[in-house]
């Protein structure tokens, strides 16, 4: 009996541990050449764990009932009613979008963010032009994660290649935060999917009427 609690004591020690210390999990995504490569990162207790995702598996064939199944098409004017419920659906649950991000800046830290791209376009004009608007447009997504997230380590780096046609991405990141706040985020995140498609569903419904 007694080793018997021993171990049930030895399992909850271990799953307050893990609920409570804190993970690291970090991506490595490389495109080269046309291939993608994803590289998950996982320090649980101090020890690494790491292991690859593959990304071009093959796409299973629908049945052919699926395949008949044909969505309606998207015209601009539904997309111009779709954005309009969108947006009212927004303003009706904009402090819950507030009070959960302020909760993922809290709970979540960003130890390390780098984003590198090497391109060419075949034209050293072409891809002169190009190196301003890429500088710019990362700079700005650097920006938005840092303001989320707080990003304690943030690098740009931005390759132009005069001479080719080529283009190469390489992202690295790395979150830390605990498995229990995990598990609450989740929860929050999906209440509030929740929440903001049962006030698409309630927009619709009066538009309808």
């Amino acid at each position: 009996m007694l080793l018997l609690f021993s171990i049930l004591g030895g399992i909850l020690l271990l799953l307050l541990l893990l609920l409570f210390l804190p993970t690291f999990v970090g991506v490595d995504y490389l495109l080269e050449h046309g291939i993608s490569v994803l590289r998950i990162r996982i320090r649980v207790l101090g020890i690494p764990f790491s292991f690859r995702v593959p990304l071009d598996r093959k796409k299973k064939q629908k049945p052919e009932k699926e395949r008949e199944k044909k969505k309606e098409p998207m015209t601009p004017q539904r997309l111009i009613d779709f954005s309009k419920s969108l947006y009212r659906a927004y303003h009706d649950v904009k402090e819950d979008c507030k009070t959960l991000l302020s909760h993922i800046k809290k709970r979540f830290a960003c130890h390390e963010l780098y984003f590198a791209i090497h391109y060419g376009t075949g034209n050293p004009a072409g891809t002169g032009m190009l190196n301003g608007a890429i500088w710019t447009a990362g700079t700005m997504i650097l920006s938005v994660l840092d303001n989320a997230l707080g990003v304690y380590k943030k690098t740009l780096n931005v390759y132009p290649d005069f001479n080719r046609s080529f283009l190469s991405l390489q992202l690295k990141g790395t979150l830390r935060f605990m498995l229990f706040d995990a598990v609450r985020t989740v929860l929050k995140i999906i209440k509030l999917v929740n929440l903001i498609k049962s006030k698409l569903n309630s927009l619709e419904t009066e538009e309808r009427n």
